[in-house]
């Protein structure tokens, strides 16, 4: 009986550290803008989002939960990051899975363009960096970041950000205690327009590196292990540099999802139906603002509503937190 008191002892002190730990590290890193994308996710009561959103920044430039959910009443996330790879997309969709099993996982496929397994050590700590110490982080430390970079302490980093983040003691103020904005759901508002070019739909195509298509591969299997629907698409473009080659990479992968009966909505080709407006959708030559985003989400809404067995739980008692949420949002709009 005394073993048996002392292993519950020591298990509780496990489980407090770990939990102390995770909140102190929240704690400490930052929280400006998308930052705390991934660090909000998990505040969301578990088993209450049924859709979510990954992909890079046009993901979370590209999908306003609140705009879906007032629209049909089905709860999402956006866990888009800026410059997010497929390898990362993959990690991140692990632990969404694992956290809120969603019925539809939906992936921009803008990460393809990367033929590097993450564009910047920033951009990787802000998708990575706020996973817990658990079943996914320990593979990412252990599979995934030896094939990316050498040192041990480097690696680290990524697991405990605390030792990147410690000395930031000295500058933490309130907000660091708090997370700010979390009704967005990780969808970047921006509601300023910024006149672009309409650019010419190519049909060329150029090759995919094979270390996305593994991870995108691994994607698609752990979906269908857990009865996930996995949607594809691409948010549309302004006449920029990158449009060229993005798109004919996406091309070739619009193919493939095709032949392996992957749902995929190419947005590029549907700027007439959405009437997609160059003068007043971007907020630049990448990124759609809010109206642009209201005319995705809108379109998305009613496809995910005629594709899928999904919930409107907006007469929900239990789910009247997404009202309210709404209407944080739309002030926020206003303001």
């Amino acid at each position: 009986m005394k073993h048996i008191k002392q292993f519950i002892a020591i298990m509780l002190f496990i489980v407090l550290f770990l939990v102390s730990f995770q909140y102190i590290t929240h704690v400490f890193n930052y929280k400006m803008g998308e930052n705390d994308t991934v660090g909000s996710f998990y505040k969301e009561p578990k088993d209450s989002i049924e859709v979510l959103f990954v992909g890079s920044s046009h993901a979370h430039s590209s999908f306003s939960p609140m705009e879906l959910w007032n629209e049909t009443g089905i709860t999402s996330y956006n866990l888009g990051t800026s410059s997010q790879t497929i390898p990362c997309s993959y990690y991140l969709i692990r632990e969404g899975i694992r956290t809120q099993h969603p019925k539809v996982i939906v992936l921009e496929t803008y990460g393809v363009k990367y033929d590097v397994d993450y564009q910047s050590t920033a951009r990787l700590h802000i998708a990575l960096d706020e996973i817990p110490f658990n079943k996914t982080k320990i593979e990412i430390l252990t599979e995934f970041l030896p094939r990316t970079m050498g040192g041990v302490e480097e690696r680290l980093e990524y697991c405990f950000p605390i030792i990147r983040f410690h000395s930031r003691w000295k500058e933490l103020t309130p907000a660091d205690f708090r997370a700010e904005n979390v009704f967005l759901k990780g969808y970047r508002l921006n509601c300023n327009p910024r006149k672009q070019q309409e650019p010419v739909r190519t049909t060329q195509k150029e090759e995919v590196w094979a270390g996305m298509m593994e991870y995108f591969q691994r994607i698609a299997e752990l979906c269908e292990e857990n009865d996930v629907e996995l949607l594809l698409c691409n948010a549309p473009m302004s006449k920029c540099n990158k449009y060229k080659s993005v798109t004919q990479k996406m091309n070739t992968f619009y193919e493939y999802a095709e032949e392996q009966g992957i749902s995929y909505i190419n947005f590029e080709d549907l700027r007439e139906e959405l009437d997609l407006d160059y003068q007043t959708d971007f907020r630049d030559k990448e990124h759609l603002n809010l109206y642009g985003a209201r005319k995705i989400t809108t379109y998305l809404a009613a496809y995910l509503t005629e594709h899928y067995d999904l919930t409107d739980y907006r007469d929900n008692p239990k789910y009247e937190q997404w009202n309210k949420d709404y209407d944080d949002y739309i002030n926020l709009v206003k303001k």
